[in-house]
C-alpha cells in the first residue's frame, strides 16, 4: 500500500536561491535525504518532467513533480523563496512558492490527486504562505488550511 500525505513532510521558508535549476537541485536533495531515496534519480525524474513543460501553474507557484520507481509514500516538500526565480510560468511571472511533490509509479493515480488539491491549496492560500516568517509559520499556515478543507 501506498502511503499518501496531503501534509508537506519539509518546510523551507525564504529559502535563498538564484535560478530554477539551483532550486530543484536543492528541493530534490533535501526530499532524497528525508526520504531515503536516490538524490540523483529524484532529480533526474524532475528535470525530464520539466522538459515536458513547465510545472509552474501561475500566480508565482510552481508544482515540480515526479513518480519515482521504489518510492512507498507521496513525498512532498513546500518552500517560500527570499526572491522569486524565473519557472517559465505561463503567465510570465516569476515563482515564489513551491511544492514540491514525488510520488511512487505504482501509484500515479494517487500523485495525480494530490497534485490537483495541492494546487487549488496553495492558490488559496498564497498570500498566508508569502506572509509567513519562519517554517514553523509556514507549517501552520498549511495545518490551518488543511482544517479548513
Amino acid at each position: 500500500m501506498i502511503r499518501t500525505d496531503l501534509m508537506p513532510g519539509i518546510f523551507l521558508c525564504q529559502h535563498a536561491v538564484t535560478s530554477k535549476k539551483q532550486l530543484l537541485e536543492s528541493l530534490c536533495g533535501r526530499v532524497a535525504r528525508h526520504a531515503d531515496l536516490c538524490e540523483r534519480l529524484i532529480l533526474d525524474s524532475v528535470i525530464d518532467r520539466e522538459k515536458l513543460g513547465s510545472t509552474a501553474i501561475g500566480h508565482g507557484i510552481a508544482l515540480p513533480h515526479a513518480t519515482i520507481t521504489g518510492a512507498t509514500a507521496t513525498y512532498s516538500l513546500l518552500a517560500t523563496l527570499e526572491k522569486p526565480v524565473d519557472f517559465d510560468s505561463p503567465d510570465g511571472k516569476p515563482v515564489d512558492i513551491v511544492m514540491l511533490v514525488l510520488g511512487s509509479d505504482q501509484d500515479s493515480s494517487g500523485h495525480m490527486a494530490m497534485l490537483g488539491l495541492a494546487s487549488r491549496q496553495l492558490r488559496a492560500s498564497s498570500d498566508i504562505l508569502r506572509a509567513a516568517d519562519s517554517e514553523d509559520a509556514l507549517r501552520e499556515a498549511v495545518t490551518g488550511q488543511l482544517a479548513a478543507a
